[in-house]
């Protein structure tokens, strides 16, 4: 009798469990059900960063097309694949990835190929833009921005003399100050491997090893590693010297004339937020025409001074005032382009975590 009340109260737990799993899935598909059983309206779903899109450029399409348009935001790009990998029900349509992880995508078969010629925008692209180091991966996107990985600072805290990459990795160049350095695996070994002047097309283990050994070293003057909030930390003057991508330090360069921004010497890293078309999606139509719709001049250039997004379309770009580019002297074919570098997928995602994971860890 008591083993039966034993099995029959682990029983009852056992079922307890499993009804409030079902309960949190189906809540989980709630936005998803909901689009697909009880909306006659036309619509899209599309995933991109934050920061991207601006409200206002959503409105005008809905109003304009009747198409309605539902955003949903990620945090990394590993999470944008591990979700759509994972979870089959959800409802895609257009997505807005970094460019390293689009040959994830297409092997996992989570895109469907770009057919150029509903892109009416091309002729008016930077040739730059046009054709990468991979073929294989063009025949399934458009670059809509681009951005550089650099170093910003407060001019008043700290008097730039030399710039390299010392800023974020020599101590004695520090004299003290805490930095915010970027919250991302991938660009992390990217700098440090151009700090100690390691080719960007292979990596050994005994390099790698001693990638790891100068992130540790330099964890002991990091204040907080993050992406977004690197402009912050210069505004609210938490830190006087941050390693971030431009885009973030320029925001904050339009209302404070002490923060200051500046590519290394070392070299600096191109990344793109490119458009591609989810393999799910069904209403090729309405893509193309949300797609051609981002790449009209006054709607791109909105985006970009809203965000401070350098776009690969060129009568935007010429168009952007300077203080949206926070950078002299950079634009596709300039001397400063031409020194971007490009860091191909020379470490699988397993290697990347795993080098993150154990140098978080130590």
């Amino acid at each position: 009798m008591i083993g039966q009340n034993v099995i029959a109260r682990h029983l009852v737990r056992f079922l307890f469990v499993i009804f409030w799993a079902v309960i949190i899935y189906l809540f989980l598909l709630l936005p998803y059900t909901e689009r697909l059983f009880f909306h006659d309206q036309e619509y899209l779903c599309i995933y991109t960063w934050a920061d991207r899109v601006d409200e206002t450029v959503l409105q005008n399409f809905e109003k304009e097309t009747g198409i309605k348009v539902y955003m949903n935001y990620y945090e990394s790009n590993e999470e944008l694949l591990t979700k759509l990998e994972n979870m089959p029900f959800v409802d895609c349509d257009i997505i807005l990835p970094s460019g390293y992880i689009i040959s994830s995508m297409i092997q996992s078969g989570l895109l469907k190929k770009m057919d150029r010629a509903k892109c009416h925008f091309l002729d008016r692209m930077y040739p730059d833009f046009l054709h990468s180091h991979d073929s294989k991966r063009d025949e399934y996107t458009v670059p809509l921005y681009w951005d550089v990985l650099g170093i910003g600072y407060n001019n008043q805290k700290v008097k730039i003399d030399d710039v390299s990459l010392k800023a974020v990795f020599d101590q004695k160049y520090l004299v003290g100050h805490q930095i915010g350095m970027i919250d991302d695996s991938r660009q992390s070994i990217f700098l440090a491997a151009l700090y100690l002047g390691y080719s960007l097309d292979s990596l050994s283990k005994a390099q790698l090893k001693d990638l790891r050994k100068l992130l540790n070293e330099q964890k002991q003057w990091v204040g907080a590693y993050s992406d977004s909030q690197q402009g912050y930390f210069l505004a609210s003057k938490t830190f006087a010297i941050v390693a971030s991508e431009r885009e973030h330090i320029c925001k904050q360069m339009l209302n404070h004339d002490f923060v200051s921004f500046y590519l290394p010497k070392e070299g600096s890293l191109i990344t793109a937020d490119h458009v591609v078309i989810s393999a799910s999606t069904k209403k090729d139509e309405l893509v193309y025409k949300f797609i051609n719709y981002l790449f009209e001049h006054d709607v791109l250039k909105y985006n970009c001074e809203a965000f401070c997004l350098m776009p690969t379309v060129k009568d935007v770009f010429e168009k952007l005032d300077q203080k949206y580019i926070g950078v002299d002297d950079l634009w596709p074919g300039s001397e400063k382009f031409k020194e971007l570098k490009v860091f191909k997928n020379i470490l699988t995602h397993k290697q990347i975590n795993d080098f993150w994971v154990r140098l978080k860890s130590v």
